[in-house]
């Protein structure tokens, strides 16, 4: 329980979870325009569809959704329920994040961050794109976090070291991977946006537990892949797109399976790792 009193506890995480839907809101439209080349500080909400303004009963989280059926009030286009299910998302983290780190710096920190993480999922799924802006927004996070934890006496410089050093040995790794299976295969075998993605996991979590992310955003990954649709390839520029279904490759972003690993190890990675340690 976060305070002695249930009645504050509760507060607590409903307060999290409202604000949880309206951040995914606003990441959901944030990464939409980002794709489309819209800007997300000018220009109000609207349809993308008839692009008709949005009023205010249209932008209700969820439940403008579930009122409208699923449809534009407007046009009457559906609406993707990709965009309901974003925001209970990020509210089922939020209140998860909350109900284990309370109310604390790094609580705040890894809030900021899973919607880093949920971002660069919605602009991988569209566009097979990592954005390095998110990249560096997760650095900056990362490090004014450890800046202010130092100058609060929560962390020391060989944390700081440690945590840095983890990074920079997972990159390294995982990078060295990379190049001998492209050789192997003739292809490319992993984005350059998940080989930093992975680099930030080692920055937030250490090495066993960023071991932990790459193992689970691994499997996670796999099961994806059996699951998921067939989707076509991006043809390069100016490269005729086959239409065969012979020509068809089987491509999925990895970005968002990375993003679910580091959320699940936020909430039960130390826990899970000490365990597995301790069976040593």
């Amino acid at each position: 329980m976060l305070f002695e009193s249930p009645l504050i506890t509760a507060y607590a995480l409903v307060v999290a979870a409202l604000l949880g839907l309206v951040m995914g809101s606003f990441i959901n439209c944030w990464a939409w325009r980002y794709i489309h080349g819209e800007s997300v500080i000018s220009g109000r909400s609207h349809c993308t569809s008839c692009g008709h303004d949005l009023g205010i009963r249209d932008l209700v989280p969820v439940f403008s959704w579930l009122a409208s059926k699923g449809k534009c009030r407007y046009c009457g286009e559906k609406v993707s329920a990709r965009y309901p299910a974003t925001e209970i998302i990020c509210a089922v983290v939020f209140v998860a994040i909350v109900a284990v780190y309370g109310l604390s710096l790094e609580t705040v920190e890894l809030l900021i961050f899973a919607c880093i993480l949920l971002f660069l999922s919605l602009t991988d799924i569209d566009d097979f794109l990592v954005p390095n802006g998110c990249i560096v927004a997760a650095l900056v996070v990362r490090v004014v976090y450890m800046a202010i934890a130092c100058a609060l006496g929560q962390m020391t410089l060989a944390d700081v070291g440690y945590f840095a050093g983890s990074a920079f040995a997972i990159g390294v790794a995982l990078l060295i991977v990379v190049l001998v299976a492209d050789k192997v295969f003739g292809r490319e075998s992993m984005g350059g946006g998940d080989l930093k993605l992975y680099f930030v996991a080692g920055l937030y979590f250490g090495w066993q537990q960023g071991i932990f992310v790459v193992i689970l955003s691994c499997v996670i990954g796999i099961v994806v892949a059996i699951v998921a649709p067939r989707r076509k390839e991006p043809s390069p520029e100016g490269i005729p797109e086959c239409k065969s279904e012979s020509a068809m490759k089987r491509v999925f972003p990895f970005g968002p399976s990375i993003a679910v690993a580091c959320i699940i190890t936020m909430l039960v990675g130390n826990p899970l790792v000490s365990w597995y340690v301790g069976l040593l």
